[in-house]
């Protein structure tokens, strides 16, 4: 028989919000050890080849992703089970056409360039479609599971697919054998894995593939063609300065720059796990025509993520040499990073609002806007990336550049949001400690609860 305080304590944890949490706090963390641990065993150059490596298929997979993410959560949450297999099955042949495509384009560029001199492209062109078709299965897995709001699995992919990449590193590092192409190898293993896994298992829901229709297709593929551009672009606007620095500075100097933005992942794990709890929600009141309620979803996740960020960044700001030493290791302790690192975690108060601003003109059926959100920040950062190196000649230009960009996606969003919503900035924030308040009273309560005997 259970304790009884375990008992207590389970029910309390077991929601949706502590398990979309417990999940990209998992990705999140996995990803910074194994980062660490490639800083540690790589040299700076073959660090920054990873790193140009992994934005280029992270900007693939984000087309992949923006085509259909969106569009089938959308369509998919609340169906019948008749429409349920339908969407299931048609986002299926949609995905397997664009994995195909560009596994024929890397093809393609591989038989052109495949003979190149610059070592980060010609590793780019051996693995791209490979990763890509590798990730396929449990891509898809994590949609549908989203899409049922089965947070649980979702963390239980994403610590098999990361725990296993972290396992295998750990394995070269302890061999002596760590080299980039055995990273890569380490990766792509890793992924066929929990691909194979969601197979089997049926979370994937393969089998829905014969349930597709050319109506239910366009369907997905007429929304995909609004997202999709945000996606790529939200994921171009991240990676732009990896690719500029990396063909203006080279790989070392990125390696120092990624060094920096990855602690931003705990900026970063509260945001994704509070958009992928509310975005189905928000899409129910929007389809049921409760503005009101998108409105106060959007107040509530946004003003709460923007208070709990503040105490963050003052820290940050006073101890940004701790988590650059905990991450990259001595060797990184003079460089710029901490620096790079303080300039981030300023700019990181913009995050919530602007986030679910975009977010939101999605649910309200106006993906047109936020596309042009996304590419207006894109060429602003672009354009002031490229300028600042040229001024300057170091990565300090790249990240003062993120100021502007980020400024003009906020001010864009934020006005045309309103036109669809009741919105305030005061009215955000107001609710947002308003609620954090309330969350802090539920927690001590709870806590409470679970501490009482009996």
């Amino acid at each position: 028989m259970k304790n009884p305080l375990l008992l207590k304590l389970q029910s309390y944890l077991d929601n949706q919000q502590f398990m979309s949490l417990a999940g990209n706090l998992t990705v999140s963390a996995m990803s910074i050890i194994s980062v660490s641990l490639l800083f540690r065993t790589l040299p700076v150059h073959d660090i920054g080849m990873w790193v140009y490596f992994m934005a280029a298929v992270g900007l693939a997979d984000s087309f992949r992703a923006g085509f259909l993410t969106t569009a089938f959560i959308r369509a998919r949450s609340g169906a019948t089970p008749a429409r349920t297999a339908e969407v299931t099955g048609s986002a299926w042949a949609i995905a397997l056409v664009i994995t195909g495509l560009l596994g024929l384009i890397n093809l393609g560029a591989w038989l052109l360039f495949g003979n190149t001199n610059d070592g980060s492209l010609a590793l780019l062109l051996k693995w791209f479609g490979i990763v890509l078709v590798a990730t396929l299965p449990y891509f898809m897995a994590a949609c549908v599971m989203q899409s049922e709001m089965r947070f649980d699995r979702i963390l239980y992919i994403r610590l098999l697919s990361q725990g296993l990449f972290v396992l295998c590193i750990i394995g070269l590092m302890l061999a002596g054998a760590s080299t980039i192409d055995r990273v890569v190898y380490s990766y792509v293993g890793a992924s066929v894995i929990t691909s194979f896994l969601m197979l089997v298992l049926g979370w994937a829901d393969a089998g829905s593939l014969r349930q597709r229709t050319s109506a239910c297709i366009r369907e997905l593929g007429h929304f995909g063609k609004y997202s999709v551009g945000s996606y790529v672009g939200s994921n171009l606007l991240r990676s732009s300065d990896t690719f500029v620095i990396n063909y203006m500075l080279g790989p070392a100097p990125l390696a120092v720059y990624n060094l920096a933005g990855r602690f931003m992942e705990i900026i970063e794990i509260p945001l994704r796990s509070f958009v992928a709890t509310a975005m189905p929600a928000m899409s129910a009141a929007f389809n049921q025509n409760r503005l009101p309620e998108v409105a106060r979803l959007l107040r509530k996740n946004a003003g709460m993520l923007t208070w709990a960020f503040v105490p963050v960044i003052l820290g940050t700001l006073l101890l940004a040499d701790v988590p650059v030493f905990l991450i990259g290791g001595p060797k990184y302790q003079d460089t710029e990073a901490a620096n790079l690192l303080r300039i981030s975690m300023v700019l990181a108060i913009l995050y919530p609002i602007d986030r679910f601003v975009g977010v939101t003109l999605d649910v309200v059926n106006q993906p047109r806007l936020n596309l042009v959100k996304v590419f207006l920040m894109l060429a602003v950062n672009v354009v002031g990336d490229v300028t600042a190196l040229l001024l300057f000649g170091n990565i300090y230009g790249v990240a003062v550049a993120s100021l502007p960009t980020g400024i003009a996606g906020f001010t864009f969003g934020y006005i045309h949001l309103k036109k669809h919503l009741p919105l305030s900035i005061r009215d955000i924030m107001t609710t947002g400690l308003q609620e954090s308040k309330l969350l802090v009273q539920r927690v001590l309560s709870k806590a409470a609860a679970v501490l009482k005997p009996g």
